[in-house]
């Protein structure tokens, strides 16, 4: 039996940006698991919300996410979320200095 995923879990993991992972903020919700998204560079793009998020996490227009755009690229979709960010979690990046 595995562990019961909770939007607290989410909250406590590590989290590391690696490679070609970029912030992006959530424009709002598009349907069929899909967001429209505003990357740092002002582009925007649509990106896809993974299974593992789907149930536990609530992603509304103005929150901040970690996309991944070198997975689940189609014609239409240019990435996937790899990790939704929480006040917490941007109030420790704003005091490590990498937000």
């Amino acid at each position: 039996m595995g562990k019961k995923q909770t939007a607290r879990n989410q909250l406590d993991d590590d989290f590391e940006i690696t490679g070609d992972q970029t912030y992006a903020r959530s424009l709002g919700p598009r349907g069929n698991h899909q967001h429209e998204v505003e990357l740092l560079d002002g582009s925007k793009t649509l990106v896809t919300l993974p299974p593992k998020f789907r149930n536990v996490v609530w992603l509304k227009r103005g929150h901040y996410v970690i996309v991944d755009p070198t997975v689940g690229i189609t014609e239409k979709v240019g990435g996937e979320i790899a990790f939704v960010l929480f006040p917490k979690n941007i109030k420790d990046l704003k005091a490590a200095g990498k937000w």
